[in-house]
This record gives C-alpha cells, structure tokens and sequence, in this order.
C-alpha cells in the first residue's frame, strides 16, 4: 500500500544561544503564535529566505570559494512548517506581506 503522506525528513541540528532587542522578541512570539509554530521554524525560514534573496551574499560565496547550499537556491529546500497555519481569518493583503516561503 503507498502512503500518502511521507515522513518528515530529519535534519542534523545544532543549538545556539542568540540575545535579541526585546522589542524583535515580542514580534518574534507574536509572528509564532499568529504562524502557530516554533521559534526555531520562524527563525530557521527567516535566516532561509534571506540567504535565498541576498544576491551579493551569493555572489560574494561564490567569490570566496563556497558553493551555496541547495537549501538556498531559488525554491528549493524548504521544510514544511509543523503545524499548518490558519490564515482563513487573516486579511489577504497582510498574508502575502507575511509570508516567508515563496
């Protein structure tokens, strides 16, 4: 019998401790809670797109000898998130400003 849903891939993670200015930290557990996931998930996407869309950081990989990792390539490599977000109540113009994973 074919499953339906596959399992989720597990990825090697490592631990850090960051500080942040109090005021990105409430908007980071605001953004959470209205994405109804982790912060690791939020902070992971973030740190995804950017590294994605950051042209001269590619560019300036690519000048010192390091490839880009296919997790940043366009479209590639983004995980799904834990638990489904509820957007069906949320304004239309305020999802698509919101949303990480293009």
């Amino acid at each position: 019998m074919a499953i339906v849903i596959p399992k989720q891939p597990k990825k090697e993670r490592d631990q850090i401790t960051i500080r942040l200015d109090h005021d990105v930290l409430e908007a980071l557990e605001h953004y959470c809670r209205y994405l109804e996931s982790s912060r690791d998930w939020v902070i992971n996407q973030c740190l995804t797109f950017i590294f994605r869309k950051d042209k001269a950081f590619t560019m300036w990989l690519a000048g010192q000898g390091m490839a880009s990792s296919p997790t940043f390539a366009a479209g590639g490599g983004a995980e799904a998130p834990p638990k489904a977000a509820n957007h069906k109540d949320k304004p239309r113009a305020i999802q698509g400003r919101l949303s990480i994973a293009e």
